[in-house]
């Protein structure tokens, strides 16, 4: 029967498991430790068990008082204090009186009863110094000392107690948590929600799998098998509300080895959010090192891509046919759909350009409606859109004035990773749309050829179709104006009457 004390066994790989004493579960706040070994190697794995066994029973006796410091934090103060004393010795210069007199008390202090295991093992180290500096003053060379303290041979394994590296360099959660904060400081350059839970995400599963580095301690190779670790995840293990509050152990028990794991695409955005931090560690000084994960991408072929399309003339009467309601009795999904189609079909505005507007922002200038479009997701995006006379003839205006809410469509709560208000809405208008029959599947692909976006393609689609200047079209789509002629040095655009025109050019036969 193999010896498997304080050992687990999952999908392959060893971990080390110790219980925590009844009488600390309470200090600990959980009832076993779990550390993966990194091995399946069973022979390995018993003998690399321990080690971990003597520091976590020292540390227990820690908690309780017994203790005030395990061997392992011992041997770690008595090495810094081996280092210490040779810089101090290193001031007498050639002096071997002065550093014989020095061992000598050193030695006096090592015989004392009462010495504590702390102290025992700093004087220790300081004699060990002193006679290693003699010797090289004579002309030799002595190894230096791998243990100090008294209990610093582990009794299992006979092997010395291993002082705990010392760690230098930028932790790596902080500096993940550092750049995260610097990217958001700054709204016109900030990471989306979305994608900074994604960051978020990865940060921790790194930390988590490499117990927690410092920026230069990580090199390719390790890059390189974290890649491969996560690769094999189930594509929707993040989408668990307990994903955050689990350990990357916990995660790979339930959710690694699946059968296809991540898409290349999925790794290579994990790549880039940590190439990204390393890049910006580089710029402060907080990394020397080579970027481990440059170069560390997948490859991702060619992907056919499903073309999208304006709305055909029946489609459009298929949506379009459903007036919706100037006066309801109460608010509605089914109303805001009616009214966020037809707007956007006589506008070409996007659909959280609209679920943003306020009523404020319907206003009048020179006798002209019109939409005041801001904080869109560029500077061209801002913009005034003249109210098309098919949206006034609906009854737009008195709609706002009947329901006398702050917001156009009150009915609309935020939702997803940005809290956008078009989040719901957007997936309810999906449903509308496949319901009525409206779908065009790519043959391909299988993926849908028209959405809500469809409404704005069908806009440029019927204005390109009117012969206007693609700079005319740009000013009511909200699109860059090429070129240096108008776009520089005309940056005001059409005055508010003219872009009346071009909105009014919006027609389509088939709902005439």
């Amino acid at each position: 029967m193999a010896d498997t004390r304080y050992l687990k066994k999952r999908r392959q790989t060893w971990y080390f498991v110790i219980k925590i004493p009844a009488d600390l579960v309470a200090k600990f706040g959980k009832t076993d430790i779990t550390k993966t070994l990194k091995t399946r190697d069973l022979t390995k794995a018993q003998a690399d068990r321990w080690p971990l066994v003597t520091e976590w029973m020292a540390l227990f006796d820690v908690h309780r008082g017994t203790r005030t410091w395990t061997p392992a934090e011992i041997e770690e103060k008595a090495a810094q204090e081996y280092l210490d004393t040779l810089a101090l010795l290193a001031e007498y210069g050639d002096d071997h009186e002065n550093t014989s007199i020095f061992a000598d008390l050193e030695q006096e202090k090592l015989e004392r009863d009462g010495l504590d295991d702390l102290e025992y093992a700093r004087t220790s180290a300081r004699l060990k110094a002193a006679i290693g500096r003699k010797a090289a003053l004579s002309g030799s060379l002595l190894e230096a000392p791998s243990t100090f303290g008294r209990n610093a041979i582990d009794l299992t394994t006979l092997q010395p107690v291993g002082a705990k590296k010392r760690k230098v360099g930028e932790p790596f959660a902080e500096a993940a948590r550092r750049y995260l904060e610097e990217t958001q400081r700054d709204p016109a350059v900030r990471l989306t929600e979305q994608t900074r839970g994604q960051y978020e995400a990865t940060y921790r599963l790194f930390d988590q799998w490499a117990t927690e580095p410092r920026l230069d301690s990580v090199d390719r190779k390790q890059a390189a098998l974290f890649l491969d670790k996560v690769s094999t995840l189930n594509p929707l293990w993040g989408r668990s509300p307990l994903t955050k509050k689990r350990t990357f152990e916990e995660i790979f028990e339930e959710f690694g080895n699946h059968e296809t794991g991540l898409s290349n695409r999925t790794i290579n955005r994990y790549a880039t959010a940590l190439s990204m931090l390393w890049q910006w560690a580089k710029r402060r000084g907080l990394s020397t090192g080579d970027n481990p994960w440059t170069d560390q991408h997948r490859s991702l072929g060619q992907r056919r891509k499903t073309a999208k399309f304006p709305f055909s003339g029946e489609e459009m009467k298929t949506l379009l046919a459903n007036a919706p309601e100037v006066r309801p009795a109460e608010q509605s999904h089914a109303n805001t759909i009616a009214w966020l189609s037809l707007i956007s079909a006589y506008s070409g505005m996007r659909l959280n350009e609209m679920c943003n507007r306020k009523a404020a922002d319907i206003r009048q200038l020179d006798g002209v409606w019109y939409f005041d479009i801001t904080k869109a997701k560029s500077e061209a995006g801002d913009r005034k859109v003249p109210i098309h006379s098919k949206l006034i003839s609906a009854g737009l205006l008195d709609f706002v004035k009947h329901h006398g809410a702050e917001w156009l469509f009150p009915v609309l709560k935020p939702g997803g990773p940005d809290k956008k208000r078009s989040w719901y809405i957007s997936k309810r208008f999906t449903e509308y749309r496949r319901k009525l029959g409206v779908v065009r599947a790519d043959p391909e692909t299988g993926k849908d050829r028209v959405d809500f976006h469809s409404f704005r393609r069908s806009v440029v689609k019927v204005l390109e179709r009117a012969r206007l200047p693609q700079t005319e079209a740009a000013q009511i789509i909200g699109h860059d104006r090429e070129g240096i002629t108008f776009g520089v040095y005309n940056p005001e655009g059409l005055d508010i009457h003219a872009l009346q025109q071009v909105v009014e050019a919006i027609k389509y036969p088939d709902l005439e």
